[in-house]
């Protein structure tokens, strides 16, 4: 027995790391390890510069290795000795049933135990499929070398993709250059906001490159573990498939358990995702950055008063006399002609448009997701829940924490809404002339919806389509 397991661990030591197989035409490169001659050059195909050993990863200069003959020989030994050991084993002397002090003549196919005739007997074993101990292990024996290929192929696969994270990693500062400088150019066409949002996103940059570092190294991590899992059960397997046939038939259980309970290892994705350049619309860039933050906003029937009809596209709101009958809902508005979005803002940077024509009464923002409903609850003047500019009496006002009257030139006939969470800024544009009309500074801690509020007037608000042009 412990010259089968030497013999084996022999073997397994004079395997090509690479194909797992029996070194074929052995070379040593300069870190010592041998490989086979079409192995190590097939891994080297694709490389230019830094050849890299595929066990310990030295970096050799050049194709640089040396004919081991002498491994060679020492091949052709190992091989006479296997076949003589296989042979011993063979003749070993059968062992004897520890319960029944009988021959271990039998094998159950059902629990995988080897037994002698009198175990067989009812009721622990009855019914099962029992094979003679010659037929059984020559049965495993062929089903466990069957294993070894695939299991070398596995091997051989996953040291391919060990060397996919150094590859990777180059990839991704190329492309973490590459956006720097995509960013330091559009950053120079906006020199108001160039120090806060360059810095911003430099280090968004860098916090990607450090998560997907880690992840690569994760990869890395995770891949040496299954290897040396592979080949671990690899060299169980091998020491196993030529052992005596009782021998062998006593470990095949555990051998087989953990060949079925063989998993990939878990891969993180190392995509990085595209860091765009991202700030509030300044007059002269104003169309290309709607483009970026246009939001298809749509009404919540649910919030709408009773005396409020929503279109069936969700896109227009217009005020009618009769109330109307509709369900009870806790986020329905009673006490004002009230309708919100549907979307609710925690995050980002987003932009959508109402059409408001020559509505003589109106108003539209942004507030909080907690905003009361009931009569008697609406807040008190100065509260900062809900920030809107609003047309009443042909006064244009824009009410926040405080309330701002605004001398407009031009009457608006359509309104741009500007969000930035994060910067707590929110922003109203003349969509006649792409002027700008207000800016509400504050904190922002919760959701924020939409914010439409109706006049007793039939003529609808209307939020402006995205169409394909904006997108």
């Amino acid at each position: 027995m412990a010259e089968a397991a030497a013999l084996a661990r022999l073997q397994e030591e004079a395997k090509c790391s690479i194909c797992l197989d029996v070194l074929s035409d052995p070379i040593t490169i300069e870190c010592g390890h041998n490989f086979c001659r079409s192995c190590i050059q097939q891994s080297w195909t694709d490389l230019q510069e830094l050849f890299l050993c595929p066990v310990c990863r030295h970096q050799c200069p050049e194709r640089h290795f040396r004919n081991n003959t002498q491994m060679g020989r020492m091949m052709d030994i190992a091989k006479l000795l296997q076949k003589a050991s296989v042979s011993e084993a063979r003749q070993e002397e059968t062992p004897l049933c520890e319960k029944h002090n009988q021959p271990l003549s039998v094998f159950c196919e059902e629990d995988l135990v080897v037994l002698c005739p009198l175990c067989t007997q009812p009721p622990d074993h009855q019914g099962h499929h029992m094979r003679p101990i010659e037929k059984a292990a020559s049965h495993h024996r062929e089903r466990l070398r069957s294993y070894i290929q695939p299991l070398k192929r596995q091997v051989a696969e996953v040291r391919k993709l060990r060397a996919t994270p150094g590859r990777k990693l180059l990839e991704l500062r190329e492309k973490m250059e590459s956006q720097r400088q995509e960013l330091s150019s559009e950053l120079t066409l906006l020199i108001k906001f160039v120090d806060r949002e360059h810095q911003a996103a430099l280090s968004r940059l860098d916090e990607e490159e450090e998560d997907i570092q880690e992840k690569l190294h994760a990869n890395m991590r995770a891949f040496s573990e299954h290897i040396s899992t592979m080949e671990s059960l690899l060299t169980q397997v091998a020491e196993t498939s030529v052992m005596a046939d009782v021998n062998l038939l006593m470990d095949v259980r555990s051998v087989l358990a953990r060949f079925d309970g063989l998993k990939s290892p878990a891969v993180h994705s190392v995509q990085p995702r595209k860091e765009e350049f991202r700030l509030p619309p300044p007059y002269s860039a104003f169309q290309k950055i709607l483009q970026k933050f246009r939001e298809d906003v749509t009404l919540d029937p649910k919030t709408a008063h009773p005396h409020l009809r929503v279109s069936e596209d969700k896109k227009c709101v217009t005020f009618v006399k009769k109330r109307q009958r509709v369900r009870w809902n806790p986020k329905r508005f009673l006490c004002h002609l009230v309708v919100l979005g549907s979307e609710g803002f925690t995050c980002g940077r987003h932009y959508w448009e109402v059409q408001v024509d020559d509505k003589p009464m109106w108003a539209v923002g942004v507030c909080k997701d907690s905003l009361p409903r009931k009569k008697g609850e609406w807040p008190l003047s100065g509260h900062s829940m809900c920030w809107a500019i609003l047309l009443r009496k042909g006064e244009y006002v824009a009410r926040g924490a405080a309330t701002v009257y605004l001398p407009l030139k031009e009457k608006p006939r359509g309104i741009g809404i500007y969000l930035d969470y994060e910067l707590g800024e929110l922003s109203f544009y003349n969509l006649n002339d792409r002027s700008h009309i207000h800016s509400f500074t504050d904190t922002f801690s919760e959701a924020l919806k939409p914010y439409f509020c109706m006049g007793c007037d039939s003529k609808p608000l209307r939020i402006c389509p995205v169409t394909d042009d904006d997108e």
